[in-house]
């Protein structure tokens, strides 16, 4: 598997740079992984859909908005996009990717 990370990359920087380029990518793709898992599991356990998780907490989150000690997170709540799973992924890939075809296309020092 290691194999067909790295000869995409070959030669397009330093062996060090495809490596930080590889964990970097593989790093992403664990996290989102684990947290679909984690997410699942928790379905699993609960009964309940993230959606219908949502609604039942709806009023707790509601108050401790309210109480003014978490104003990023009201902001996020608030005035943040929500976007489904897959665009959060997506978007997020993209932005690993351009951050990671940055440094493979940076000159050699």
């Amino acid at each position: 598997m290691t194999e067909a990370k790295l000869a995409p990359l070959d030669g397009l920087a330093d062996i060090d740079t495809v490596m930080r380029a590889v964990e970097t990518v593989s790093a992403y793709l664990t996290g989102a992984i684990r947290r679909e898992i984690a997410n699942l599991r928790a379905e699993r356990a609960t009964g309940l859909s993230k959606r219908d998780w949502q609604r039942a907490s709806g009023p707790h989150v509601t108050k401790m908005l309210a109480t003014g000690r978490f104003p990023a997170l009201t902001k996020a709540v608030y005035d943040g996009t929500h976007v489904d799973t897959e665009t959060s992924f997506a978007t997020g890939l993209d932005w690993v990717l351009d951050a990671v075809a940055a440094k493979l296309t940076q000159p050699r020092a």
